[in-house]
């Protein structure tokens, strides 16, 4: 039995369980509460060192970052495949993994933090902030959280991420004036690899500030939304919890948003 150590929102997580619901694989969830710190704690930074979310294990292998396990589930089990029969569809599937991991995730993640994570974290004591940020062993990452919550949107990195997922959207309009899917005429691990950071703007309330003139990413959306495995790697998932963090976000976020992209 296959065993994720996953978190619910997890945009990393998503695409994995993603990935095990289509290629309809058992396995085992173990939920960290990411917003706790479980990710921090030494039992799992022994399996992840990077203190992030998902590990697979399979067996005595611990597979670690979600494009490789992704990549690994295709081996372990080719069929349904996953993977675009043209060549060419292949390449374009290993450009959009390496477009996902960077820059769209660490934009996605300045993203949720400046608007969804930022005032809960406010509300912690400064001696809870400064233990928050002393557990993170990646300096970047850690630089990056602290911008926002500082800041939130008015963080000057929040630029950058905001115009890192138009460039996003712009390229899978652009791939889908051609193609069903995001690497060729079928569904595949590009597809999964880029939902749960489409999904996210949609959660953060703010997917309807580029999608009125992306018309081909919005049917490709309520398409993926229409398949089993949205349901069983998303819907599921999402907890109360999840529900009371977003409702947190500033109302006026949208329009900020819309300011700083025109500015």
């Amino acid at each position: 039995m296959l065993t994720l150590y996953d978190g619910t929102t997890s945009v990393c997580a998503i695409k994995v369980r993603l990935t095990l619901a289509e290629k309809v694989l058992s396995w085992e969830s173990r939920m960290l509460d990411l917003r706790r710190g479980d990710q921090f704690e030494a039992d799992y930074l022994k399996l992840n060192p990077g203190a992030v979310v998902p590990t697979l294990i399979d067996g005595e292998a611990v597979i670690i970052e979600s494009s490789v396990i992704m990549q690994y589930l295709e081996d372990l089990k080719p069929k349904p495949t996953l993977l675009p029969k043209a060549p060419l569809d292949r390449a374009r599937l290993r450009l959009w993994l390496k477009r996902i991991d960077d820059p769209t995730h660490p934009a996605c993640g300045i993203l949720t933090h400046a608007t969804a994570f930022r005032q809960s974290f406010l509300a912690k004591s400064a001696e809870e902030q400064k233990a928050h940020f002393a557990k993170m062993p990646d300096p970047a990452r850690r630089e990056r959280q602290e911008a926002v919550y500082r800041d939130g949107l008015d963080a000057p990195i929040v630029v950058g991420a905001l115009h890192t997922y138009a460039q996003l959207l712009a390229h899978m309009e652009a791939a889908l004036e051609t193609s069903s899917w995001l690497a060729g005429p079928s569904y595949s691990l590009a597809d999964a690899a880029a939902t749960p950071y489409v999904n996210r703007l949609n959660d953060l309330g703010l997917l309807d500030v580029w999608t009125d003139s992306r018309p081909r990413v919005l049917d490709w959306f309520s398409r993926i939304r229409d398949r089993p495995s949205f349901k069983a790697a998303v819907t599921d998932y999402f907890t109360a919890k999840d529900a009371e963090h977003l409702a947190g976000i500033p109302k006026d976020t949208p329009d900020r948003v819309r300011a700083i992209l025109a500015a």
